[in-house]
């Protein structure tokens, strides 16, 4: 592994899909393109696994979402990849956008542990292919951190999508957004499932995907030069995500659980409203 970093990327407000997008609007664009990502923050939460509600987009939708909004297209676009088809994208391009499953990922802490949608970038080198991963998370089996990795094309895992990431001409960097269901329901179903243990997983995962992006839409605001008052609220988002991750291990054990989570979600989500509020465009 060769340590790799691009010092303009904010890895770790970022999530598996968007992060290496990042590297390539930064790599295109300049230093922070990449925070456009964060320009619309929205809660629409969708049926998701266990029978709960997910704030996880699918990861095309996703991919696709995310590259409009810092001027970049998906183009030679593909699915159900495999790896001497990535091979063949690297003949045409640069540098190749992919999806696949983390549990087939040797560079990742996941590997043979966890299944998950995870992007990454593949180019073509005369010993193999050249992975580059900007992932940046410390994991229940150990920190994964960005990296560049040279591999032999069939340790690749096949993509569920792979694409080339082309510029948009004429971009116009997005005005901040939000896009709020009322949060009732999606707390509810979280206090009213009957499987506590799973559900305390999957708010772990949720709790750090919206931290994260409540943290990325304060940055995009600040790059625009509209400083709110967010640092009190973010930190009430980093000590709900770190409660709900110490409520699952708890419960891992059969040890009782913090009983201000849900109510404390609730507040959170509420607040979003209040402190994201949009403010007057000036031209």
């Amino acid at each position: 592994m060769t340590a790799t970093a691009t010092p303009s990327v904010r890895t770790g407000i970022l999530d598996c899909v968007q992060v290496n997008l990042a590297v390539i609007a930064d790599r295109r664009y300049g230093p922070g393109r990449h925070l456009a990502l964060g320009a619309r923050l929205r809660f629409r939460p969708r049926p998701g696994p266990d029978g709960l509600p997910t704030v996880d987009p699918p990861p095309e939708a996703h991919l696709r979402d995310g590259a409009a909004l810092v001027g970049l297209r998906p183009r030679a676009f593909g699915r159900c990849v495999p790896a001497d088809g990535l091979r063949a994208m690297t003949d045409r391009a640069s540098v190749v956008y992919a999806v696949a499953d983390s549990y087939d990922m040797p560079w990742l802490p996941y590997a043979g542990r966890a299944r998950m949608e995870h992007g990454f970038l593949v180019g073509a080198h005369r010993e193999g292919a050249v992975v580059e991963d900007f992932y940046d998370n410390e994991t229940a089996w150990g920190p994964a951190r960005p990296g560049r990795w040279t591999y032999p094309w069939q340790r690749l895992p096949t993509a569920s999508f792979a694409c080339v990431l082309a510029p948009v001409p004429d971009h116009r960097a997005p005005r901040p957004e939000l896009d709020m269901d009322d949060p009732a329901a999606y707390v509810e179903a979280y206090a009213a499932h009957p499987d506590r243990l799973a559900a305390l997983r999957r708010l772990t995962a949720e709790t750090w995907l919206m931290t994260r992006a409540r943290h990325l839409h304060a940055a995009y605001r600040e790059h625009l030069g509209e400083r709110g008052d967010t640092e009190d609220h973010l930190r009430r988002w980093d000590r709900l995500t770190s409660t709900a991750f110490i409520a699952q291990r708890r419960a891992e054990r059969g040890r009782p659980v913090p009983g201000a989570l849900l109510p404390e979600l609730a507040s959170l989500l509420a607040a979003d409203r209040e402190v994201f509020a949009p403010r007057p465009h000036r031209n």
